[in-house]
């Protein structure tokens, strides 16, 4: 594996982890027959070079550079935004510890000319890039982005967005944090996707992590299997411990378990072995704080999302985590606030019809079903097949003298394969023992009965 590599009309790079070393190198000692020994190595060594001269090998995975924005139109301040932008883009990404990525300052010597990404991967040995712009329109601004696979210069994803140009600051964390959260979506769902002869423990991981965020019902089952494999090579990868750990411990947070204290047990091992190999890892942070849950922890939750939101700002679980703990703790306002949150951040995240699931519980906990039910509904257009959010649905038509609906959604759901829980009994789940969320659990129970769903 090089170390050093030359980097076309830009110089050299240093390309191996440092290590501090405390002790002294031992001591050599010169003889005559080591000059004709060390150019014998020379001529070796120029032997190999015009061999292999010309090739390269293949860029590792996961690796990315974010090229620098473009200013389009009359310049306004933009230029310094879009640089401004590539630059915390740059240190988002590299936060999330997903990505290696390519320094800005690298990256900062490709402005100005127009890119080629082939060249790109090329010369810096990434497999993907990000080019991007910012565009002036009226008193708002239009940001651009895409992702390109370097080896083929194919576009893997592309989105452009309006936000409005109010303080610089905001404006900036607000495009940097959405841009961060997508592109480690996309990346993941790029890899993913590569043909591998053998897959290795993180090719696995991220088939797992993939499936999982697909969401659907045999997708989901497949990414547990993804995961168990990955460990079987390599027991302390944490992409698939943090993924089992939040699989296992949403099962029980949704009601969504026969065996709650197995899938709970399961949970709280992989996290805790995620975090003891990488304390600082923000998806390791996030999965603990859904363990905490189950555990009826949820103040000592919502400490751990937090921390998972301090790791890295641009994850989105974090978000949807503490719309969660302040749900189960009757706090809709603040559900609200993270729900919120969580969309304008993660617009087009597999993950948004959690959160606007999570938007329509608030919204029932505050007596207000009219509008839970417009998003319960958008909650199933996203993910119609969910058992939550058909259980979800089936309340809030109740509550909005629908029942008619109300019985054949809950038909539906009773009948899904992936529906575990099939009773009151099984589906209750109070993990406070706030009154107000006692009262909203009683409240639900009748919906449910309402609708025909089981007793025990």
């Amino acid at each position: 594996q090089q170390i050093i590599k030359t980097v076309a009309r830009r110089g050299y790079l240093f390309d191996a982890p440092l290590e501090p070393s405390y002790e002294a190198p031992p001591r050599v000692r010169t003889r005559r027959y080591v000059v004709p020994a060390l150019a014998a190595l020379a001529v070796a060594a120029l032997a190999i070079g015009t061999v292999v001269v010309g090739q390269r090998a293949p860029p590792d995975r996961l690796t990315l550079i974010v090229l620098p924005f473009a200013s389009l139109g009359p310049d306004d301040g933009q230029g310094a935004l879009a640089d401004a932008i590539t630059e915390e883009l740059t240190g988002a990404l590299a936060r999330g510890r997903l990505l290696r990525v390519i320094a800005t300052g690298t990256a900062l010597t490709f402005k100005g000319t127009p890119a080629d990404a082939r060249r790109v991967g090329t010369e810096m040995g990434v497999r993907y890039a990000v080019e991007g712009s910012v565009q002036r329109v009226g008193e708002r601004l239009r940001i651009g982005a895409r992702l390109v696979d370097t080896a083929s210069a194919a576009n893997l994803w592309s989105e452009n967005f309006d936000v409005d140009r109010g303080d610089r600051a905001r404006v900036q964390d607000q495009i940097v944090l959405r841009l961060a959260n997508a592109l480690d979506v996309e990346v993941v769902l790029a890899d993913s996707q590569r043909a591998i002869v053998a897959p290795q423990a993180e090719d696995l991981a991220l088939q797992c992590v993939a499936s999982a965020r697909a969401q659907a019902g045999a997708s989901r089952e497949r990414s547990l299997a993804y995961c168990e494999q990955a460990l079987n090579k390599d027991p302390r990868n944490v992409r698939a411990l943090v993924q089992l750990a939040t699989t296992h411990a949403s099962r029980v947070s949704r009601g969504q378990t026969l065996e709650s204290s197995v899938d709970l047990a399961a949970a709280a091992q992989y996290a805790a072995l995620a975090l003891d190999v990488s304390p600082s890892d923000s998806n390791a942070h996030c999965a603990q704080a859904s363990v905490l849950e189950g555990q009826r922890r949820l103040r000592a939750a919502i400490a751990e999302a937090q921390r998972c939101l301090e790791l890295n700002p641009s994850n989105a679980n974090a978000y949807l985590q503490l719309a969660i703990q302040h749900f189960f703790l009757a706090e809709p306002a603040q559900t609200l606030e993270y729900a919120d949150r969580g969309m304008v951040l993660s617009p087009r995240d597999p993950r948004l019809s959690a959160f606007l699931l999570f938007k329509g519980w608030a919204l029932l906990q505050q007596d207000n079903a009219n509008e839970a039910l417009i998003w319960m509904r958008r909650a199933q257009a996203v993910q119609p097949d969910s058992p939550n959010i058909l259980l979800a649905l089936t309340v809030a038509l109740v509550q909005t003298g629908r029942d008619e609906e109300a019985r054949s959604t809950m038909a539906i759901y009773l009948g899904l394969a992936r529906t575990r829980a099939r009773s009151i009994l099984q589906f209750d789940h109070r993990p406070d023992p706030n009154v107000a969320f006692a009262s909203f659990a009683e409240r639900t129970n009748t919906s449910l009965r309402h609708a025909g769903m089981p007793e025990r």
